[in-house]
């Protein structure tokens, strides 16, 4: 090999294929970018899935606790009763479910309806037209 091939193929050669270029440095970053995004927006709805999860997830505990209140209770009121509890509104309806057409007797335990309506949002009031959790209770009408 003659000084001069040797020359051109030391550090020093400059024949324009050596390390990047800075459009290709630029692109590099641009693509990176791109990507860090839509993994930043990923994160994010995750974390609004698992907060709008909890706080379902809080009504529904909530709407259980009342169903189990209101069922250890000897004796229930036809009616709505209203609340708020935890910050969150609530609302539990109490109804008789008709007969087949045969009186019950008085003093006698009968089938109720429980319908525990939960506010879907604590700046909202509770809907009992749009009932959470629905039971029948085989109770006593009246106060305990």
């Amino acid at each position: 090999m003659t000084r001069a091939a040797e020359a051109r193929e030391g550090p020093e050669a400059d024949d324009g294929e050596a390390g990047f270029a800075l459009v290709e440095v630029l692109v590099a970053f641009a693509i990176l970018a791109l990507v860090s995004l839509a993994m930043l927006r990923a994160f994010a709805d995750t974390t609004g899935m698992i907060a709008q999860g909890a706080g379902r997830e809080a009504r529904l505990d909530l709407a259980r606790s009342l169903l189990e209140e209101f069922r250890a209770r000897g004796a229930l009121d036809a009616g709505l009763t209203r609340g708020e509890a935890e910050g969150i509104a609530w609302a539990v309806e109490v109804g008789a479910v008709a007969g087949a057409g045969v009186p019950t007797p008085e003093g006698a335990a009968r089938l109720l309806r429980l319908a525990v309506a939960v506010a879907p949002a604590p700046d909202r009031p509770a809907d009992p037209a749009a009932p959470l959790l629905v039971t029948l209770v085989l109770a006593r009408e009246g106060a305990p």
